[in-house]
């Protein structure tokens, strides 16, 4: 009898096969008071595995660094410096010497604290970075232990691999090519794993609870990661529809990849650009393979994920935006400043949390809080401006909430722009300075923060958020999460309405540009330029191909006059089912 678990795709795609199931079991650790004259002992026996991890976690650099390029192989790189950074290793010993205790139950002590701390951060981007602080004091345990954590590289056939978790220690180890899909009951959107499957086209659901239990069990999956359902030992029937529904999958994508060459414009001849968010500099190849016109959104904090604990300089800096806008020419780059939020530098997180970071020290207030910091990469960012066509490089700065903090900002840029050109830098004068629009006052003031910008981008992920005062990671609430929110939609028409009044261009860079049900009304509310993770692109472009301007552009006052998110979502899945069938786009 199949049986069915529901978790969020994060990585599109439809496998069937057989499970494997990988559950990374805690290692047990009792707590054991030592002599005092053998406390010194088992510090040294401590630090011996840290060096004992560190070699193993160089063994898993290069293994990334072959299979998937330099850029994953930072995320090693990073681990390497959690393993050895003074802030983990100190308070480990501090504990050993002070309580007189075993060196594996001082970790477990310290991991606890800082479990708690990263968890407190509202952001899911540093949330996720909990999993490498995890992984490493594992691999240290492992170690302390003479302990082997690998099982899974001697795979011989096609699997489906469900896991509690899976970390970038065991990922990287994994052969790619026997792994149809991925089953996760942890991870999230941005966590590591999820992006290395996500770049190789792996189908991924994670938060899918009991997955394991229930795998241990089956013989065969059916895992629809477009919906985020799991179908356990599927019956004939459920079988052979998503026997179909793949096929029907791998046919459409192999026809959306015949279109990536096709102008993105509506049946009526409206225009609409096609941006690509791009969390790593190797995303810009696949980007490219769908023909984006330009990186709309890229998420500089991986410099910080491949430095920490450490910050980039400058030079590291400019060799990743050189690099990066190099590929994309003659297309425009859009690179956000640092959006490193509650308390985001390494040695402050570690050293605790805010009480309240969602609404802290997080985005430009962290930037203006680090002038330095903020500095760096301004330096560089207007450096790699200088060397290019004006207009190829753009500054977007995030979380922006009033009109004076775009002001300074502006002032900090062109600062820094006069002081690299009496270094003897090539500059322009105007290189273009954006906002994100992801806070309900930047939106409210849209008309004004217009006059003032370049561009504006809106971040509808924390738009919503904050609008709603919704956290979406919290399951008792996730379900008020509703891009389909009237209030939403109203904020959103006044940016695009106040960019067109003004002049400015604006953009979409949050989840919803990408959604197939909103689209159409994004397309009929005026918005020209939409930009979203790479593998979404393709099945944006046809629909919008399918797409009447004049129609969308009445869908869209219809949807505003609707008053519950719930009569917008019936109103448009009513207009777009037959629309959404002739381009066989599910939502």
């Amino acid at each position: 009898m199949s049986r069915s678990l529901s978790g969020l795709g994060v990585s599109p795609g439809i496998a069937i096969g057989e499970p494997v199931v990988h559950e990374v079991r805690p290692i047990s650790t009792l707590r054991i008071t030592i002599p005092a004259d053998d406390v010194e002992a088992e510090i040294e026996r401590f630090r011996n595995a840290v060096k004992t991890a560190v070699e193993g976690i160089q063994e898993n650099r290069d293994r990334a660094a072959q299979q998937m390029g330099e850029e994953y192989a930072a995320i090693f790189e990073a681990h390497q410096l959690i393993a050895s950074d003074p802030s983990f290793t100190q308070p480990v010993e501090q504990v050993i010497r002070e309580e007189e205790v075993n060196a594996g139950w001082a970790i477990d002590q310290v991991l606890e604290q800082l479990i708690s701390k990263f968890e407190a951060l509202p952001d899911e981007y540093l949330a996720d970075r909990k999993a490498d602080v995890v992984d490493v004091a594992t691999q240290i345990l492992a170690a302390l232990h003479g302990l082997d954590l690998g099982q899974l590289e001697d795979l011989d056939r096609p699997v489906i691999l469900v896991a509690d978790d899976l970390p970038p220690s065991t990922a990287v180890q994994l052969p790619l090519d026997k792994m149809l899909g991925f089953a996760l009951e942890m991870g999230g959107p941005t966590s590591h794993t999820t992006i290395i499957a996500r770049s190789l086209g792996i189908p991924v659901i994670v938060g899918a609870h009991g997955a394991c239990e229930q795998a241990k069990r089956s013989r065969r999956l059916a895992l629809d990661a477009s919906e985020g359902k799991i179908i356990f030992d599927p019956n004939p029937a459920e079988f052979s529809e998503y026997t179909s529904r793949q096929r029907e999958y791998k046919e459409r994508q192999a026809s959306l990849f015949k279109m990536r060459a096709l102008p993105t414009v509506t049946r009526d001849g409206r225009s609409i650009g096609l941006l690509a968010n791009i969390d790593l500099p190797a995303e810009v190849e696949h980007a490219l393979e769908w023909n984006v016109g330009g990186i709309g959104l890229y998420r500089s904090e991986f410099l910080y994920m491949k430095m920490s604990p450490k910050l980039p300089s400058e030079e590291e800096h400019i060799e990743v935006y050189r690099d990066m806008v190099s590929q994309m020419a003659p297309a425009p780059v859009t690179i956000r400043t640092f959006d490193l939020g509650g308390r985001k530098l390494a040695r402050e997180v570690i050293g605790g949390p805010e009480a309240n970071p969602v609404l802290g020290l997080r985005g430009i207030r962290l930037c203006f809080s680090q002038p330095d910091f903020f500095r760096t990469q301004l330096r560089a960012l207007l450096r790699v401006a200088g060397e290019f066509d004006e207009g190829r490089v753009q500054i977007m700065f995030p979380l922006i909430s009033c009109i004076e903090e775009f002001r300074v900002a502006r002032l900090v840029a062109r600062e820094i722009n006069e002081e690299i050109r009496t270094e003897g830098h090539a500059i322009h004068a105007n290189v273009p300075l954006g906002a994100m629009v992801e806070v309900p006052s930047a939106a409210v003031m849209a008309q004004e923060l217009a006059r003032e910008v370049d561009f504006m981008s809106i971040g509808t992920n924390d738009l919503i958020q904050y609008s709603l005062a919704v956290d979406r990671s919290n399951d008792l609430v996730a379900d008020l999460y509703r891009p389909t929110s009237p209030a939403v939609l109203r904020l959103v028409a006044n940016v695009i309405d106040a960019g067109k009044s003004e002049g400015v261009a604006v953009s979409m860079c949050g989840e919803m540009a990408s959604d197939p049900l909103m689209v159409p009304v994004l397309v009929g509310l005026g918005l020209e330029k939409f930009s979203m993770n790479p593998q979404a692109i393709p099945v944006v472009r046809a629909l919008v191909r399918q797409l009447s301007f004049r129609e969308a552009a009445a869908i869209a006052r219809q949807a505003l006059k609707l008053i519950t998110a719930r009569e917008v979502e019936e109103y448009l899945l009513e207009r777009l089912a037959f629309l959404l069938a002739k381009t066989k786009i599910s939502v």
